[in-house]
C-alpha cells in the first residue's frame, strides 16, 4: 500500500551510536522506507517483518487489484462482505474516530482523494476538478454509509460507489503489526519506523527511553525530541505530499466534510498514543480540522498533541498538557 498520503515526519536519532547488542534491519515496503533497531530478538527478523507486512499489503492496498479493500470498493451495496478479522477491527476502529472527530477523519473519502489527484486512479494532469466533479464525488462519500461487524467479521456499504482509502490510518495499522510480530520473536527492545510513523518497547541504545526528533516542516534541525518506551507517534503534515493545481499548492490533506483540500495554516501534527494506528487517525483529524478547532479536539480528548501552525513571526508551537512528559527541548 502505497503511503504518499501521510509526510515522513518523525526521525530516530542517535542510531549510529547503537552497542553492539541492538541489530538493525533496513527494507521497503508500503510504498516507503522501514527501519528497525531491536534487542533480544530470535528468529529471521526481516523475514517475519516482511511477511507481516505483505498481509497487511494484500489486506488494505488500494493499489492492489486483488486486496480486500479493492474487493470491498468493487463490491455492489447492501449485502456483508466477509473480510478478515484485522480489517474488520480496523473499519471500527475508524468509524470510532470518525464519530469522535465529527467527520473530519473518514475512511470513505477515496473518490475525493482520487478527484484531488492523491490517489492509485489519480489523473495526472494540473488542473483543479470542477465544483460539479467535487459534488459528484461528495456524493459517494459519507462515514455513516459503512458498518462494520467483528464477528463474522464483515463490512457493508449503505451507498452505492462508497469505497475505502485506509491511508490515513493503515500505515499505522502496520507498524503495530511489526511491532506484535517482534514481540512474539521475544524482543525485549525496539523501534520500528515506518515512513516515519514509529512504535517503541522497552530502552534506546543508550538506555534511557527512544529518542525521535519531530520534523520542522521548513527543514531546519529539529526543535523538539520525543522521549518514548511503549508507546507509538505519528505526524501529519501539508508540506511534503502536494500538487500544483491551477498553479495553486493543494494539500493532500482532503477534509471529507467540504471535499477540497484544507487550506489553512496548520502545517503538522504529531500525536503520541498507545498504538500507532491510533496515533495515525488522530493526527490526520487534527490536521483536517485545523489549528484552533484541532486544537480544542485535541484537549477536549486529552490527546498527546504537538501542533506546528504557520504564524505571521515563523512556525508556532503549541501541545497539549498530556504532550510535555513526552517533550524534551
Amino acid at each position: 500500500m502505497r503511503a504518499a498520503a501521510l509526510p515522513l515526519g518523525v526521525m530516530a536519532l542517535g542510531a549510529c551510536d547503537s552497542q553492539p547488542a541492538y541489530q538493525h534491519y533496513r527494507g521497503e515496503a508500503m510504498g516507503t522506507e522501514v527501519a528497525l533497531t531491536h534487542v533480544g530478538c530470535a528468529g529471521d527478523v526481516g523475514a517475519a517483518v516482511m511477511d507481516e507486512l505483505q498481509q497487511v499489503d494484500a489486506q488494505l492496498s488500494t493499489w492492489r487489484p486483488d486486496s480486500e479493500v479493492a474487493r470491498f470498493n468493487a463490491s455492489a451495496a447492501g449485502d456483508w462482505l466477509p473480510v478478515s478479522a484485522p480489517v474488520a477491527a480496523l473499519a471500527i476502529e475508524a468509524l470510532a474516530l470518525s464519530r469522535r472527530s465529527a467527520g473530519a477523519f473518514d475512511v470513505t473519502v477515496g473518490p475525493l482523494v482520487q478527484l484531488w489527484g492523491f490517489g492509485s486512479e489519480a489523473p495526472a494532469n494540473g488542473a483543479a476538478p470542477t465544483a460539479d466533479a467535487v459534488a459528484a464525488a461528495m456524493r459517494r462519500v459519507g462515514w455513516r454509509n459503512l458498518e462494520a461487524r467483528p464477528a463474522p467479521p464483515a463490512l457493508r456499504k449503505r451507498l452505492e460507489g462508497l469505497s475505502l482509502d485506509f491511508s490515513a490510518i493503515g500505515k499505522g495499522r502496520g507498524v503495530d503489526r511489526v511491532g506484535e510480530r517482534l514481540e512474539s520473536l521475544g524482543c525485549r527492545s525496539y523501534l520500528v519506523d515506518i515512513g516515519g510513523e514509529v512504535r517503541t518497547l522497552g530502552l534506546g541504545p543508550k538506555g534511557g527511553p527512544w529518542r525521535i526528533g519531530i520534523e520542522q516542516p521548513d527543514g531546519s534541525p529539529p526543535k523538539w525530541v520525543l522521549r518514548l518506551s511503549g508507546h507509538a507517534a505519528a505526524t501529519s503534515g501539508d508540506y511534503r505530499n502536494f500538487r500544483l493545481l491551477d498553479g495553486r499548492r493543494a494539500s493532500h490533506a482532503i477534509d471529507p466534510r467540504t471535499g477540497a483540500p484544507v487550506l489553512h495554516t496548520l502545517a503538522s501534527v504529531t500525536v503520541v498514543a498507545a498504538s500507532a494506528a491510533q496515533a495515525d487517525g488522530l493526527a490526520t483529524a487534527i490536521l483536517v480540522l485545523g489549528p484552533d478547532a484541532g486544537w480544542r479536539f485535541a484537549r477536549r480528548e486529552r490527546v498527546a498533541a504537538l501542533l506546528l501552525v504557520r504564524g505571521a513571526s515563523g512556525i508556532e508551537h503549541r501541545y497539549t498538557e498530556s504532550m510535555s512528559r513526552f517533550l524534551e527541548p
